[in-house]
């Protein structure tokens, strides 16, 4: 008997020591956050972040940065340094279609809102957010015509968009013009193109003369390819309001 109450001691001794160890460890797993999730923003926070960069490429500070979110209703943490672009695709997988039109009509609208011209690398991020939520920059051309915002054209100083309209340059979305032989000699297309050319040829080359890669380098090279930059996008957004689906 004695021996019998011996190994039932030890039996049941062996029991409390497996529970103990499986409560703490599940304790631990409650207790540390998970790597995966504390690493993957979520959608609320990816969109707070790129509507921040987007105010930060038009020279705000970054307390007036989120305090422009938080009057816009925008009220997830930010996380800064990022790449609008990668941060769009990702925005993009999360989101339905609604919620990437919202993002980029809010973006739109922050930008409106401090009604000053809109400096070209703030428009190339706004260019980068519209491709990177899967629309064409017709669809951002449609939101600066309904909210009304001017940007700066380096080759022009300031220009304003009555400006485009009354000093013969290609405006951003243009209808209604049937000689497309320039706008497509500024891509560098030739032949008979369709929409797939004309989208292909306009992101080899904004990916070649894109403001960011001259940041940093003298005036003249920056403003040299924002002009460049700019009178690529005009062709391509009147090419593209030219040549449907």
């Amino acid at each position: 008997m004695e021996l019998i109450g011996v190994l039932f001691m030890i039996a049941a001794g062996g029991v409390i020591a497996v529970a103990v160890m499986i409560a703490i460890g599940v304790a631990q797993r409650n207790a540390e956050p998970n790597p995966i999730a504390s690493t993957t923003p979520d959608r609320s926070r990816i969109a707070a972040s790129i509507l921040f960069h987007l105010l930060l490429a038009g020279g705000a500070e970054p307390d007036e940065a989120l305090r422009a979110l938080r009057r816009a209703g925008v009220a997830s943490p930010v996380t800064t340094g990022i790449d609008v672009a990668s941060w769009g695709d990702r925005f993009a997988h999360l989101a339905t279609a609604e919620q990437k039109r919202w993002l980029l009509e809010t973006a739109v609208q922050l930008v409106a809102a401090f009604a000053r011209p809109v400096p070209v690398r703030q428009y190339a991020v706004l260019l980068d957010l519209n491709f990177s939520l899967g629309f064409q920059t017709d669809a951002l051309a449609k939101l600066r015509e309904q909210y009304g915002f001017d940007y700066i054209d380096h080759a022009k100083e300031g220009r304003p968009r009555e400006a485009d309209r009354g000093g013969g340059a290609v405006p951003l979305f243009v209808r209604g013009t049937g000689d497309t032989t320039a706008l497509l000699e500024v891509l560098g297309i030739e032949g008979a193109p369709d929409r797939q050319t004309i989208i292909s040829a306009y992101r080899r080359l904004a990916a070649q003369i894109h403001p960011d890669r001259v940041h940093g380098q003298p005036a003249d090279v920056q403003s040299e390819a924002a002009a460049r930059f700019i009178e690529i996008t005009r062709a391509y957004e009147a090419l593209m309001a030219l040549y449907g689906d």
